[in-house]
C-alpha cells in the first residue's frame, strides 16, 4: 500500500510545471517589452509552459531601447 503524501520529485515537477511559468510570465511583464516581442514571448511561454520558460530564461530577451 502506498503512502498518500507527495514526494520530493512530485513537488519538484509540480513547481517546474506550474511555477516556473508564472514566474516567467511575471518577469516578462517587468520588461519594457512590447508589441510583437512580447506577444510571442507570451504565447510561447503559455503554448509550451516548461520549454518556453526554459527558453526565455537561456535566451533573455532585451528590453526594447525608446528613444
Amino acid at each position: 500500500m502506498q503512502p498518500i503524501g507527495m514526494g520530493p520529485l512530485e513537488i519538484l515537477v509540480i513547481f517546474v510545471v506550474l511555477a516556473l511559468p508564472l514566474i516567467s510570465l511575471i518577469h516578462l511583464a517587468g520588461k519594457k517589452l512590447t508589441g510583437m516581442p512580447l506577444a510571442l514571448w507570451v504565447l510561447i511561454i503559455c503554448a509550451i509552459p516548461v520549454l518556453g520558460s526554459l527558453a526565455y530564461w537561456i535566451i533573455r530577451p532585451a528590453a526594447e531601447n525608446r528613444v
